[in-house]
């Protein structure tokens, strides 16, 4: 695994083969290597059309029935390579407040990208807006990341921390899409910086002083 992949709180990622294994036990380092070929070939084609599922096996050393035992399709291939970009969600919440929650799952999602990645993620960000089959496999493989999100919100709901009432879909989009646009789509540069995570969380909490906001401070 290339160095500039490491993300700022976690040393390893998780490929996400999305089919549950038949037989012998399958090799992790098989799957990051066909999905590191998928990425290497995205980024020297600059689209996914030229993308082949034999040229992925010839890139990674590996057979076309392999990659098929593990990726139905190329569609779904793709879309488990993209994911594999990001950083692992989040695991062990501090629990302690919602915004150390909040915080800490905002750390997990900064990322180090390099030239490669940064290729991968403008590209399929086209492809996942134009083509209703890739981003079909997109929404289902980050459905996982949406509810742990979601569910955060609910936990502190159920504890009378926020309002009963919370549109916890909405909520969670509130939060994480600004963070995808500036630390993975490589939006706003100026904010890339330590200390953006936790001053966005609390304004995210404290809402920014509109006429709105029941507890603006006088």
């Amino acid at each position: 695994m290339r160095p500039e992949l490491r993300d700022a709180t976690a040393h390893h990622r998780a490929p996400a083969p999305t089919t549950p294994a038949k037989g012998r036990p399958r090799s992790q380092a098989v799957s990051e290597s066909i999905l590191e070929a998928v990425l290497d070939l995205i980024a020297e084609h600059g689209t996914v059309t030229d993308v082949s599922v034999e040229a992925v096996a010839e890139r990674s050393g590996v057979s076309k029935a392999t990659i098929y035992r593990r990726w139905s399709s190329k569609e779904e291939l793709i879309a488990a390579a993209f994911e594999s970009v990001k950083a692992p969600i989040a695991s062990d919440l501090p629990r302690t407040s919602l915004r150390d929650d909040l915080v800490h799952i905002g750390n997990s999602m900064r990322r180090t990208y390099g030239p490669r990645d940064l290729k991968v993620i403008r590209c399929m960000m086209t492809v996942f807006k134009d083509d209703p089959e890739y981003r079909k496999h997109h929404d289902r493989l980050v459905e996982q990341r949406r509810q742990f999100v979601r569910d955060t919100f609910a936990h502190w709901a159920g504890r009378g921390e926020l309002a009963a009432d919370l549109d916890l879909e909405l909520a969670a989009a509130m939060f994480t899409s600004p963070l995808l646009t500036t630390f993975v789509y490589g939006q706003y540069p100026s904010l890339q910086k330590d200390g953006t995570i936790e001053a966005f969380v609390d304004h995210l909490l404290r809402g920014i002083g509109g006429p709105l906001c029941e507890t603006r401070n006088p």
